[in-house]
């Protein structure tokens, strides 16, 4: 008998892909605590993948989605959650105001960290932009196109 997708099989496909001590230690104090934090990212997620072949809707008491998700869209989900957690650690104000207060060589050390990180956040939106380029690509009904139909069927 299938089950309907838990939202911590998305959120262990996604600290997969990330490495964050606070995290983990979050997650290792509460484990509500950590899916309660994680679940906005989840829901900016789930807005990005708006071309989702299945309902991506789910209940917040029970924590599971109203359907059995794919792999293919479990992995974007964790993808795209990803973005957001990337997103929040080069926005963090704590890490830009510790350049200020240091000396030059920090000074320096601190910016080349926080360009570094921008580098990489554009890089992931990029890859997740084309990982739902690819999803979208995948679901055309390429005949219908050939027959001028671009609805589908």
């Amino acid at each position: 008998m299938d089950t309907n997708t838990s939202l911590n099989e998305v959120y262990d496909l996604f600290l997969q892909l990330v490495q964050d001590y606070k995290l983990m230690d979050l997650f290792n104090t509460s484990e509500v605590d950590f899916e309660n934090y994680v679940q906005a990212w989840l829901e900016f997620a789930i807005t990005d993948f708006n071309m989702c072949d299945q309902n991506l809707d789910f209940d917040d008491t029970t924590k599971k989605f109203s359907s059995v998700l794919t792999r293919d869209n479990k992995n974007i989900l964790a993808s795209l959650m990803m973005k957001y957690w990337l997103t929040k650690t080069v926005n963090d104000i704590t890490q830009i105001n510790l350049h200020i207060t240091d000396r030059d060589f920090k000074v320096a050390s601190e910016a080349q960290n926080l360009k570094e990180k921008s580098a990489h956040l554009n890089m992931v939106r990029e890859s997740c932009s084309q990982l739902l380029v690819d999803y979208g690509y995948k679901r055309v009904d390429w005949s219908s196109w050939l027959n001028q139909n671009f609805m589908g069927s």
